[in-house]
């Protein structure tokens, strides 16, 4: 990987296309701003070259914003080339170094999963590289098959995996999980999703039931859900509701709508108690 570290305009700085575009306000920007005055900038932010004289900040943002706010003209930069792939890790590795898992948007979050999930897979495909080559080796030395003994081995490798994932993120294996199954509704679900999960019109636990549903059964629901910003998701309704997913049928736009109850609703059955 060719590197070079040299001092580049601040102007000629553009953000990665992964970035969410939130960088540090207020207080937290000030702060920074004063670590760097009184110590300097202790990394150089990693960039690639986007032609044309400009470079993508790979790793950075809040430094070359700290920089531009106190009144700098130019950053140092380590200057690589990069692809795609490269790019998206070293991204991605460093927003976990620096940050936690919860500071970021759900948007955020589920590109981020979604760049887990691949490692998953990559990890899991060299486990079953290895096992062949394992089990090729072993055949050949006792002329009997393992193939139950690999098989156990190999999920016991992919549970690991999976947990050590989980650790790198932060959450559990059980959030871990609810998060794939999130990301495995088509872009055209999953983004009005992230976006609902953002302005906190669902939570994370109504987001995975409704990534359980049918496909029409969901687009009818983020249709609902924009069409009644002023109601709130009944938790219990959209459970049974979604139970209702072995049925042939779609779901009907009223019995979706049943699910979303006016604020006072909740005060009902405590009232009939008294």
């Amino acid at each position: 990987m060719k590197s070079e570290m040299k001092e580049i305009p601040l102007d000629f700085l553009q953000p990665f296309r992964e970035h969410s575009g939130r960088t540090y306000e207020g207080e937290r920007l000030q702060q920074f701003m004063r670590s760097i005055e009184k110590n300097g900038l202790l990394n150089p932010i990693i960039v690639r070259s986007a032609g044309n004289n400009q470079y993508e900040i790979i790793c950075g943002h809040n430094r070359a914003k700290a920089m531009k706010a106190l009144g700098r003209n130019t950053i140092m930069a380590d200057i690589r080339e990069l692809s795609d792939e490269e790019a998206i890790e070293i991204f991605y590795e460093s927003n976990l170094n620096q940050q936690t898992f919860s500071d970021w948007s759900y948007s955020e979050k589920i590109k981020a999963v979604k760049y887990t999930e691949k490692k998953i897979q990559e990890y899991s495909q060299q486990g079953r590289r290895r096992d062949l080559e394992r089990k090729k080796i072993e055949k050949s030395e006792n002329g009997t098959s393992v193939q139950t003994r690999q098989k156990s081995d190999y999920s016991k490798k992919k549970i690991t995996t999976r947990d050590k994932m989980a650790n790198r993120l932060g959450i559990s294996t059980a959030t871990l999980s609810k998060y794939r199954r999130i990301i495995k509704l088509p872009d055209e679900l999953l983004d009005p999703m992230a976006h609902l999960l953002d302005e906190k019109k669902i939570t994370f636990e109504m987001a995975y039931i409704i990534a359980n549903m049918r496909e029409f059964d969901i687009r009818s629901l983020i249709d609902c859900r924009e069409k009644y910003p002023d109601k709130k998701i009944d938790l219990e309704k959209l459970k049974q509701m979604s139970h209702k997913d072995n049925q042939l049928a779609p779901l009907s736009v009223k019995q979706i709508s049943e699910v979303f109850i006016h604020e006072e609703d909740d005060l009902i059955p405590i009232l009939r108690k008294r």
